[in-house]
């Protein structure tokens, strides 16, 4: 099986760098090593907030941080992309945030947004043309 290009939203990849729930980690460090990963600025931002209220090192932050820009695309936001997940939210209501995952996975060209996001959400990356989807299980 290929490899297929693949965003990753922020909760994946929590349960891919914390120990909290060895399951969900599991899952998500396979899928993680199974796709051609795509991850926002955003997502970055996110996730670091995350890990600093979990009263994670900043050093070991800058470090993991460091680990996923080896390995993933790296999607910068753009004045663009604000416009599109305006155009998602009108049209799903989504909240402004997850409009903009669904957006920047577009303009991405991903085949798969990977997340535990609302499945509407997913459903709304798969109306833009994403080729197909995946809900990360909770």
């Amino acid at each position: 099986m290929n490899a297929v290009k693949t965003f990753i939203d922020t909760n994946v990849l929590i349960y891919a760098f914390t120990a909290n729930e060895p399951a969900k980690q599991k899952r998500a460090l396979k899928f993680l090593n199974g796709c051609l990963p795509v991850i926002s600025t955003q997502v970055i931002k996110e996730f670091s907030n995350v890990l600093l209220k979990r009263n994670i090192s900043l050093q070991a932050i800058k470090e993991t941080i460091n680990e996923i820009i080896d390995v993933a695309d790296i999607a910068d936001e753009e004045i663009g992309l604000i416009f599109a997940a305006f155009e998602i939210h009108e049209r799903y209501k989504f909240s402004f945030y997850d409009s903009l995952i669904v957006a920047t996975a577009i303009n991405s060209k991903c085949q798969v947004l990977l997340s535990d996001l609302n499945p509407q959400v997913i459903f709304s990356a798969q109306v833009k043309e994403c080729q197909s989807t995946e809900k990360y299980p909770s």
